[in-house]
């Protein structure tokens, strides 16, 4: 599942930032409304929702190996 997670966020990324270069450097002609509009979007979330789930993924996996400091037994 951390692989799927990984490879969704790399693919929205890249596709995201060649869309984002496209719009600025016009390599392709593409239409920015309707469909393509929604299929950016869609990437949006993908890209928000990946990341945060590796951010919280990775805060709840860390084990809390330093449980005892400071206690006085």
């Amino acid at each position: 599942m951390k692989h799927l997670i990984i490879f969704l966020f790399v693919a929205s990324l890249l596709v995201l930032g060649f869309v984002a270069l496209n719009y600025i450097w016009k390599w392709f002609p593409i239409d920015y409304t309707g469909l393509v509009k929604v299929f950016i979007s869609i990437l949006v979330v993908i890209f928000i929702g990946t990341g945060l789930a590796m951010v919280f993924s990775a805060g709840y996996a860390r084990k809390d190996n330093q449980r005892d400091v400071g206690k006085k037994d």
